[in-house]
């Protein structure tokens, strides 16, 4: 059962009518089909003949209005380029890296927590929720200390919804930020430390390396993978298991084990991310008794396919499925931790 009963609905709706396609508009008035149920919507994530490159739209979807670095990211790759990128990047999120960045993520906790008043009134979205997966974000990166505030303050409004009025000031932050990743790759060219910048400088495939636009666009993935959605999903996590029983809960609060499988149950209620980004069909696409024309926008309904009873106890799809898959959701649950 999902947190938000009114979500549930619209995504049984989704599984259930019309064999689980249908077809829709963006505002813009380009066509869409959404797609949804665990059966189509894993078949399509892993189906090679999905493209996540926005080059292979035949409808001409644009997307986010961002500079050309910043667009090229492993969101907007697909086939051999975004296997060799993530080739390159992935060894930054091993199993070897992971605790050295569950002790950034531990750091940054007890920091956070040791800001916060004894007594009186908590608002634990904007003390908690909001600074923490950025200031993690930031360190995990390796930015300098110095600069984590003008980080956080540049990276914030990057996820207005609306940005009809602040596109200027949104234009001005994605400049901000752009400019604090690349000081910090020049610094970690110079001093490379235990950070994600310094292993992506360093990693080879042979003779083969990021380029300074790929690893920039690498910062920015995990920026967007790392700040908007960790922040929704600890406030929807802390929210779930505030509606628990306390004493239930602070019973396992001292065993990891138990811990772990109540944060896995709770971030499947509670994830944030409803749909995969879109895709687009490098063929024409037979979904059920649809006929789904080559590059028209496909969007996979995760939610729906999480919630879908004919899962019987396969792999959720919180932090996706396939080639395109996190990888970071080992550390993103970390931080839930």
């Amino acid at each position: 059962a999902s947190g938000n009963p009114d979500v549930s609905t619209v995504h049984h709706w989704l599984r259930s009518d019309s064999g689980g396609v249908h077809r829709s508009h963006y505002p813009d008035g380009s066509p869409v089909w959404i797609v949804g149920g665990y059966n189509q919507v894993t078949r399509l994530l892993a189906d090679n003949l999905m493209s996540a490159d926005k080059a292979d739209s035949s409808t001409g979807f644009l997307g986010q209005s961002l500079p050309p670095a910043l667009d090229a990211n492993l969101l907007n790759m697909d086939g051999a380029r975004h296997r060799r990128v993530r080739s390159l990047a992935q060894s930054a999120f091993s199993a070897r890296r992971l605790p050295a960045q569950r002790e950034v993520v531990r750091k940054t906790a007890e920091e956070l927590v040791a800001t916060l008043p004894d007594s009186g009134w908590i608002d634990l979205v904007e003390d908690w929720c909001e600074p923490f997966p950025a200031l993690v974000i930031g360190r995990l990166l390796g930015l300098p200390e110095d600069q984590l505030p003008a980080f956080q303050a540049a990276a914030r409004p990057m996820f207005r919804i609306d940005t009809s009025e602040a596109g200027a000031g949104i234009r001005d932050s994605l400049g901000q930020m752009l400019m604090l990743v690349m000081a910090a790759v020049e610094g970690k060219r110079r001093n490379p430390g235990p950070d994600l910048l310094s292993d992506w400088i360093a990693a080879r495939d042979g003779t083969d390396k990021l380029t300074e636009e790929e690893l920039i666009s690498l910062a920015f993935a995990t920026i967007i993978g790392g700040f908007e959605n960790v922040t929704a999903l600890i406030s929807a996590v802390l929210a779930d298991v505030l509606r628990r029983p306390s004493e239930p809960v602070l019973a396992i609060v001292g065993n990891t084990a138990e811990l772990s499988r109540l944060v896995d149950e709770a971030i499947e209620v509670a994830a944030p991310v409803n749909y995969a980004l879109r895709r687009f069909p490098l063929a024409d696409l037979q979904v059920g008794e649809h006929s789904i024309p080559r590059g028209e926008t496909v969007v996979l309904a995760l939610r729906s396919a999480n919630e879908d009873p004919g899962r019987k106890g396969r792999p959720d799809v919180v932090f996706g499925y396939g080639r395109h898959s996190c990888p970071g959701a080992a550390l993103a649950a970390s931080e839930v931790m």
